[in-house]
């Protein structure tokens, strides 16, 4: 057998393997990047100022309202929820949501560097708080999804910003998907689904989700953090529905 030409191999190894452009993963174009910048454009981040909720309202001005102090949808002011803000990046919507379903219940690992890069494509404000605290899956869904989406999403904001990650919540009930429930549904649903599992006294959280729907599953999450001690919650979410 030839002696192997090490310096030669290298090259086609590279060539095989890393030097290629990326394949975007909405429309199969090869442009460097895992979604190219034609597919970014159909992935416009919330501009507006959101409700608590993350609801963003049409044409409202985001200048104009301080992050602790966000404008009130109808739902917001007749049951207040126990966190102080919502941020949400993009709305769920096609193709966010495909990358996202795919990531979360598919296990395509190469979707989350995808999400990765459309979180960086956003402006994201420094947020005022001391640590970022993931909203747990439970356990069994954990185990067969082989890892937590929200504890991933935590670990990059975290080293993004900054800050420390505390896994100070459980879930330690099992409760069905909340996809296809009503908002009453899912509020029984979630009733005493979280225990506050880690010393969050007068700690200032950022509750880190991927997809906020109706802000139930953030409602009764915050709500085990301030019954614990933490001094105040807000929700950071990649995509609300609208």
């Amino acid at each position: 057998m030839p002696p192997v030409n090490l310096s030669k191999a290298t090259k086609v190894y590279r060539c095989l393997f890393f030097d290629q452009p990326e394949q975007c993963l909405l429309c199969g174009s090869r442009h460097g990047n895992l979604v190219c910048l034609p597919c970014q454009t159909l992935l416009q981040p919330i501009q507006e100022a959101q409700c608590r909720c993350g609801l963003p309202f049409s044409g409202a001005d985001p200048q104009r309202h301080q992050p602790d102090d966000p404008p009130l949808c109808g739902r917001c002011i007749r049951q207040p929820p126990g966190f102080s803000a919502s941020t949400a990046l993009y709305p769920y919507q096609f193709p966010l949501n495909l990358l996202i379903q795919g990531f979360k219940h598919h296990g395509k690992l190469v979707n989350e560097r995808a999400l990765q890069q459309l979180i960086g494509a956003a402006s994201l404000p420094w947020p005022d708080c001391d640590q970022l605290c993931p909203l747990p899956v439970h356990w069994q869904r954990r185990w067969r999804r082989g890892f937590d989406q929200s504890e991933r999403l935590a670990n990059l904001l975290g080293r993004r910003w900054q800050r420390p990650v505390i896994r100070a919540l459980v879930r330690h009930r099992a409760t069905p998907h909340q996809q296809g429930l009503t908002r009453k549904q899912r509020q029984r649903n979630l009733r005493h689904a979280f225990r506050c599992q880690a010393d969050v006294q007068d700690l200032n959280l950022v509750l880190v989700d991927d997809v906020m729907t109706t802000g139930s599953t953030a409602r009764a999450a915050s709500q085990a953090l301030l019954d614990a001690g933490a001094a105040s919650v807000r929700v950071w979410c990649l995509a609300r529905t609208l």
